[in-house]
């Protein structure tokens, strides 16, 4: 599926299986079926970023998208090895994969990330390795950076519910001096938080918004809006994750949760952090999370 938006495609690869089949069969699309391959190694992929403005460049890029000479070869997990059936000098694009909402099932050709173009000279029944680097798009709007190394936090209003909210913390940090943390506990076993500011215009130029979050928690985590406008105030929460031992990034599409247009006055980002609950008690008498490097990002 791709959606062809002013300036790059938003491209997702939904059906597992398929996605599966493309993987195991790039070399099949790229010609001649009995044919001896070249090979292109990826291992991975770095993250560029301009410093100051663009935040932290931690990433999670977990697959690549492959094409060849304009002839598209499939998406591989990383790190990858590629069957090329061509020789010579060829002109290589590798698109940064990410997990959307950290689905599994679900390789998105992320858009907000600038598709790496190279050459290289294959020789048949030999690897090339290409180390690729990306950097964000010209023109990306970084609506939100937190990085929790001001006093000044993004994430700083309770809903609802009572406790410390999100605070700054030393005692596990991802990058820099500070983490965020959230505490639960049997008193306070839910803490809805939001943004103090709203948020407008996210969707004037494309509908898709994401918003990357780097966490560690040892309770699940949900995000979403609160949208305004027409005298309405509604709470939308959809993605989320589940508890991680180590830190982890992961990419969350908004672009769904913004498409109604009775909500003009803007919106707000909030998180829900709970203790699971198991025939009315809670599994655990408390737990914490962990963000840092949160950014809003959109076109």
């Amino acid at each position: 599926m791709k959606y062809n938006l002013p300036g790059f495609q938003y491209k997702v690869w939904l059906p597992a299986a398929l996605l599966s089949a493309l993987a195991f069969s790039g070399c099949f699309l790229a010609g001649d079926d009995e044919g001896v391959p070249a090979y292109i190694h990826i291992p991975s992929f770095k993250l560029e970023t301009q410093p100051g403005t663009q935040g932290s460049a931690a990433q999670k890029i977990t697959d690549v998208w492959v094409s060849v000479n304009d002839r598209f070869l499939g998406v591989y997990p990383l790190p990858a090895t590629v069957p090329v059936l061509e020789s010579g000098q060829v002109d290589v694009l590798l698109e940064a994969g990410i997990k959307d909402n950290g689905i599994n099932g679900t390789s998105v050709s992320y858009p907000f990330y600038r598709i790496y173009e190279t050459s290289a000279d294959l020789e048949i029944g030999e690897v090339d390795t290409l180390r690729p680097v990306v950097t964000y798009l010209s023109g990306l709007k970084f609506a939100a950076i937190e990085d929790f190394e001001s006093s000044n936090l993004l994430f700083n209003k309770l809903l609802n519910s009572g406790g410390d909210g999100l605070v700054r913390t030393t005692g596990d940090v991802f990058e820099g001096d500070y983490s965020g943390l959230i505490r639960l506990d049997k008193d306070h076993p839910v803490q809805e938080i939001t943004t103090t500011r709203l948020f407008k215009d996210l969707t004037t130029v494309s509908p898709v918004v994401y918003l990357e979050v780097s966490y560690k928690a040892e309770a699940p985590v949900i995000f979403g809006v609160i949208g305004y406008g027409s005298g309405l105030s509604t709470p939308i929460l959809d993605p989320g994750f589940a508890p991680k031992d180590t830190w982890n990034k992961i990419y969350f599409n908004l672009s769904s949760l913004l498409t109604d247009p009775q909500y003009t006055d803007g919106y707000q980002l909030v998180m829900q952090a709970f203790i699971p609950q198991v025939n009315g008690q809670l599994e655990m008498d408390s737990a914490k999370v962990w963000l840092d490097n949160i950014k809003l990002l959109h076109l």
